[in-house]
């Protein structure tokens, strides 16, 4: 009993010993090898001899993917078909069996929206959001109510999330909103939109009219092009002013701007596109990125400015 006693003394001295109080004495190791583990540590030097270049952090081996990053199927990683055009249908894995998205698709969309969309388009999508209101954005985001949001087709939206918009007039939101909830925003776009206007299709923009050659400069090509390169969102075709100025009339006209008065022709507009910054026109932003264009489209939205009286 007695040999039971100071046993229990013992203990009770030892685990007093493990309050936290401060020592001088090197502390007890029981299991050393788990407090010093052979390894090697991000962004330091290898010091095992277990790679020759002594680099910790090692290239993928060449020919593998890692689990879940393979990537191949564009219409749902990138929201374009095998031609590279944005699709008009949502992905099978969001839709039901009438063919429109999912109730738990819209309803996780809805979440995902108030989170990351309502600061910049407003909890109801009508451009109306805190961070533009109250700072007056350059570029105001569109209302997803307008009818050129309302025409996009939904691979459209989706890339509008995943790589941005205007060279980073919208950043890319890549990075915290994974491919599944892009989709699930987009639907509730759609949802949203369908509130205020039962005619919105779930998959719009099936409708692209006559066919347009693509190898010849023609005002048709330029139309096109007014709306497939996003002209549309700062450009109006009937004199309102938006972000950039009118097209309507500008053919031919002089324009004040930052470098002096120039007159709207085919090496301005050139120019207006590939170099923004160059001769921006008196009493708008400085907001318009440059865009890569081939000379025969400058030429076909030329032609097509000239239609535009």
């Amino acid at each position: 009993m007695r040999n039971l006693l100071w046993s229990g003394v013992v203990c009770l001295v030892g685990l007093s010993g493990c309050r936290g109080w401060e020592s001088d004495k090197p502390p007890v190791h029981l299991i050393p090898n788990m407090d010093t583990q052979e390894k090697v540590k991000s962004y330091r030097k290898d010091t095992t001899g277990l790679f020759a270049d002594g680099r910790s952090m090692r290239a993928p081996v060449e020919g593998t993917v890692a689990i879940g990053q393979l990537d191949d199927d564009d219409h749902l990683v990138k929201g374009t078909d095998d031609k590279g055009e944005f699709v008009l249908a949502f992905p099978a894995s969001i839709k039901g069996d009438d063919g429109a998205p999912t109730a738990e698709a819209i309803a996780r969309g809805h979440e995902r929206f108030k989170i990351f969309c309502t600061p910049c388009h407003g909890p109801n999508g009508d451009g109306d959001g805190v961070v533009n209101t109250s700072k007056g954005l350059l570029v105001p985001p569109p209302s997803m109510h307008s009818d050129r949001v309302k025409e996009l087709k939904n691979g459209k939206l989706y890339a509008a999330i995943a790589v941005g918009v205007n060279g980073g007039n919208m950043a890319s939101y890549a990075a915290q909103i994974p491919v599944a909830d892009r989709w699930a925003i987009v639907a509730y776009v759609r949802d949203l939109e369908r509130q205020k206007d039962p005619a919105v299709s779930w998959e719009p923009g099936g409708d692209s009219g006559p066919a347009v050659d693509l190898t010849k400069a023609s005002a048709d090509l330029g139309k096109k092009l007014y709306k497939d390169k996003g002209c549309n969102a700062c450009h109006s075709l009937d004199g309102s002013k938006l972000v950039g100025p009118s097209f309507k009339g500008l053919w031919g006209k002089t324009e004040k701007t930052s470098a002096g008065d120039v007159v709207v022709d085919l090496a301005y507009l050139a120019e207006s596109i590939r170099q923004p910054m160059a001769k921006v026109v008196d009493g708008y932003p400085p907001a318009m990125p440059p865009a890569v264009v081939t000379d025969l489209e400058v030429e076909s939205i030329a032609k097509y400015f000239e239609t535009l009286k």
